[in-house]
């Protein structure tokens, strides 16, 4: 049903594109000669130079002196292909907390940002520091993107420092956003548009909604270009982002054949906070059906808080995933409800399948149940670690797991489950031994990992078949012989 309405407010947001403010540039969008803000010093870099080197698109350059300098700019709307250059990262563009900073018009405008810094944004709609239109092509790179606020307060709405409206495409690579706000999408609101960010960082950014809507503390992404899209997270970290329903870090809505490709990623001390949701303390994923997919690895879930399901991860909604090299450890599911706060670790619900390979879910805590993960026989694990969760329900049940999931081979859980017959293992047949575990942190490669110790059970006990070619770190898989189970080869 989103996906529906989304497709009817996209219609709605070009027929209304004309009554939106700010100083249009050009109309046309085809790039002409560019022009240079200032004459090296730091007053003649102004909002009317500026204006002026906008006029007719091109690439827009600054001579403002040696020294960095902050520009208050009214909301400038761009209709001409445009590459706004800050080289050497002494430019911040602010929106002095009063107006959005830049808009690009309906007509697929390509506006690229460099060395940059996009400050103070403010607007009652979408995009408090950079709205990007129908169809356009927004290229961000070595930006940051600091305290930009979006208010607007629709059920779908948002993106404190950038909204991507439909059909278009964002390319972040190499930027910051710290200290963004709006209803969804602290930082990015991602509009049935393909979406990339790559070796970025999110710290401090908040989606404010409460339920039933809400999501994407950092980001937040309703479905890929025409449902076959694809949505790719990579060497990023997020960190103590904060959602007031779904998503402490991202929420991603998936239709059709849409895909999310997450890689190398680092989501630590997130929350998710809603009272009648709070899923997903790191990320949220929603599918549609079997034709939409995840592939979650080599990333490091760690130290995330849910209010409801899945402290580090929740995945439901029919999607297909799998994950693959991931440590997924001291996260927490908290409720004080008895039926709340359940899957410290991870959360597969709602006719999601899933496949987990090689990875490590340690020292997760549930509330109630479920420490490590919530799942059933559509979830099948192979080659992984499920250890020392708890729970904190007053039975000593279901520490680790809610309910028998498929054994895929070479498994390990610990402890083993209690005698109560409301207890369940994580599988039938899985090894039942403390894993001696090392240390958890950088152990090598880009993301923190759980060090094996060289007497582990773990060591030499995976199916070279089925395990990944390399650990989490990097690492060539098999090193003695064999495989070893979980995220870690010693």
């Amino acid at each position: 049903m989103w996906h529906f309405l989304k497709t009817g407010k996209k219609l709605i947001y070009v027929l209304a594109a004309s009554l939106g403010l700010g100083l249009a540039i050009v109309s046309g969008h085809p790039a002409q000669a560019g022009g240079v803000v200032g004459n090296g010093t730091p007053a003649s870099c102004n909002d009317t130079t500026f204006s002026q080197a906008l006029a007719g698109g091109g690439v827009v350059t600054f001579n403002c002196g040696i020294n960095p300098v902050t520009i208050r700019v009214t909301e400038k709307v761009i209709t001409a292909n445009t590459t706004i250059d800050g080289a050497g990262n002494l430019i911040t563009l602010s929106g002095g907390g009063t107006n959005r900073v830049l808009r690009t018009g309906d007509n697929g405008v390509r506006l690229t940002l460099r060395n940059l810094t996009i400050a103070d944004g403010f607007t009652t709609g979408e995009g408090g520091g950079v709205f990007s239109g129908f169809r356009g092509v927004l290229t961000v790179s070595n930006c940051t993107f600091n305290n930009n606020v979006s208010t607007q307060g629709g059920q779908f709405d948002g993106g404190g420092a950038i909204y991507t409206k439909s059909e278009s495409t964002l390319d972040i690579s190499n930027s910051r956003f710290t200290n963004n706000r709006a209803s969804n999408g602290g930082a990015i609101n991602n509009l049935l548009s393909n979406l990339k960010v790559t070796d970025s960082i999110f710290v401090g950014n908040r989606s404010t909604r409460p339920a039933p809507s809400g999501g994407g503390g950092a980001i937040y992404v309703d479905g890929g270009l025409n449902s076959q899209g694809r949505i790719v997270i990579r060497r990023t970290r997020m960190s103590n982002n904060i959602s007031a329903n779904e998503g402490g870090g991202l929420f991603v809505q998936l239709y059709g054949s849409d895909r999310l490709i997450f890689d190398q990623n680092i989501i630590a001390r997130n929350t998710s906070s809603g009272t009648q949701g709070g899923s997903g303390g790191g990320i949220f994923i929603l599918g549609s059906g079997a034709g939409t997919t995840a592939n979650i690895q080599t990333s490091t879930f760690s130290s995330n808080t849910a209010s409801g399901l899945g402290g580090g991860i929740w995945l439901g909604n029919g999607l297909n995933a799998t994950l693959t090299n991931n440590t997924i450890a001291n996260n927490q599911a908290v409720n004080p409800n008895i039926n709340g706060g359940q899957g410290g670790g991870v959360a597969v619900v709602n006719n999601a399948r899933v496949t987990i390979n090689t990875t490590t879910i340690a020292n997760n805590f549930a509330s109630s149940f479920n420490g490590g993960m919530i799942g059933d026989a559509a979830v099948t694990i192979r080659n992984t670690i499920i250890a020392n969760n708890r729970a904190g329900n007053p039975f000593g049940i279901r520490n680790n797991c809610s309910a028998l999931m498929t054994n895929g081979g070479n498994n390990i859980e610990f402890p083993q489950r209690t005698a109560d017959a409301n207890d369940s293992s994580c599988a039938q047949g899985t090894i039942v031994a403390n894993p001696l575990f090392g240390a958890f942190l950088n152990n090598g490669g880009t993301t923190r990992t759980i060090a094996l110790q060289p007497a582990s059970p773990a060591v030499n006990r995976g199916n070279n078949a089925t395990c990944a070619a390399t650990d989490q770190r990097g690492v060539a898989r098999p090193r003695g012989g064999v495989c070893d189970i979980g995220a870690f080869e010693l």
